[in-house]
């Protein structure tokens, strides 16, 4: 359990002042949204030292924060038994989901956008720099995945490496979210209760692949007691089918309506713009790639197309687990990603430097659920050589600060002056010339 490895604090911080897109908060103002926060502190580094490592995670879409809890605490035996000391582990709702999404009821709206959260994690960052120091991990799932990535490219050396989950990113925009978001939109959503939910889950083939653990964590986390905003009137018997007499009906924390907004975002037809995957209103559908065939329409998630087009600035290294059936992760979206991530000017050097790498699971998408004990693994090798990388790499630094004077290292060096005022301009010109 956490709790007998890590001594676990919660945090509320701000999220970051304006939203991608105006619908994002209930109002369309710029209402000061909030992030439901936890550290995971181990018990066995109550004083950290330098080099020991700081941990950010992000979860999927759907999934709230502590299901990511039973891979904290593999993480942390298969570490330890490698001698890497963790600082802490941080990990915040999004701002529409789990906790958050509670803290933040009566001011969301309808149209979450995913890099909100990698914006809001930057601004987590710098509201605790005593406690995020160097090296700084990122390990995100799917949608967090793909949030991790575009915190790094906002800011390209607060990541040591990334550790991606079977993210959410592609060339191409996929159908891969339009089951899903069909699936959530009808889903059931209310039970009587909490036992008679957990027992509704345990009779579920998608919940019985998931580690016993994640599963427990899902139970506690994933739902919440009735009342809430969207269903106000816990009494009402149309709402709440089977009612438990005493028992104090649940639904889903993050609500299903969050969920399906996650997946897709709708661009349908209306009089003004009768073809909007063509000729999109650039008001509300500024990011619509009008070349896509078949169009963005009547539904569509331009965020996973985004970023894979910047795959190549990314500078921490990386490392994709992938599940081998994952529809997300196909044979040929993984060879897209390994093809170009790192690989443009200031990216990691890609996989011909061994900048970039992937390994498998042998599950489908949800490989925090499903094998944790193998992420972990995966994710505890990897860490064990760029833990090393980090501390050569900062030896040097060292070294090179102490071959100077403190007075040096704030003053144009001699060899740059002496560069600066020899040929080097003269032949800089004649070639621009030429």
């Amino acid at each position: 359990m956490s709790t007998s490895i890590f001594t676990i604090k919660e945090h509320t911080v701000p999220c970051s002042h304006i939203r991608q897109y105006n619908r994002g908060t209930l109002s369309g103002k710029e209402e000061r949204l909030r992030l439901a926060v936890k550290q995971y502190i181990p018990h066995d580094n109550p004083n950290p030292q330098e080099g020991d490592i700081t941990i950010l995670g992000a979860h999927a879409n759907g999934f709230p924060k502590e299901l990511y809890e039973p891979l904290w605490d593999a993480l942390h035996a298969r570490l330890s038994s490698q001698g890497i000391k963790i600082r802490s582990i941080w990990i915040a709702d999004a701002a529409w989901q789990g906790y958050s999404s509670v803290l933040n009821e009566d001011l969301l709206g309808n149209d979450p956008y995913w890099t909100d959260h990698a914006r809001d994690l930057f601004l987590l960052v710098n509201h605790f720099p005593s406690e995020f120091q160097r090296p700084i991990i990122g390990i995100g799932h799917s949608m967090g995945g793909h949030n991790l990535t575009n915190l790094s490219l906002i800011h390209p050396r607060l990541f040591h490496t990334l550790i991606l989950l079977d993210p959410i990113i592609a060339r191409v925009p996929g159908v891969g979210n339009f089951l899903p978001a069909r699936a959530s939109a009808v889903r059931r959503d209310i039970w009587p209760s909490r036992a008679s939910a957990a027992t509704s889950f345990s009779k579920s083939k998608f919940y019985q692949a998931w580690d016993p653990r994640v599963l427990e964590r899902w139970i506690e986390h994933g739902l919440r007691d009735l009342p809430t905003r969207l269903y106000p009137d816990a009494s009402s018997p149309s709402l709440v089918r089977g009612r438990i007499e005493g028992a104090v009906p649940v639904t889903l924390r993050t609500t299903k309506h969050n969920e399906v907004f996650s997946f897709l975002r709708p661009n349908l037809p209306s009089p003004s713009h009768p073809d909007p995957g063509r000729r999109p209103n650039p008001r509300t559908h500024p990011d619509i790639d009008t070349r896509l065939d078949p169009p963005a329409t009547p539904f569509y998630r331009p965020e996973p197309s985004e970023t894979f087009h910047r795959l190549p600035f990314v500078r921490p290294t990386v490392l994709y687990i992938f599940g081998e059936t994952s529809e997300v992760s196909t044979p040929l979206l993984r060879a897209d990603k390994m093809a170009v991530t790192g690989t443009g000017p200031g990216g990691n050097g890609g996989v011909k430097t061994g900048g970039t790498k992937e390994v498998s699971v042998d599950c489908g998408h949800l490989v925090a659920m499903e094998r944790v004990e193998e992420c972990a693994g995966h994710a505890a090798e990897w860490l064990g050589k760029e833990v090393g990388r980090w501390r050569r790499e900062e030896g040097e630094w060292e070294a090179e600060i102490r071959g100077t004077v403190e007075g040096e290292r704030q003053a144009l060096g001699k060899e740059v002056l002496r560069v600066l005022g020899g040929e080097w301009m003269g032949k800089m010109l004649k070639g621009a010339k030429m």
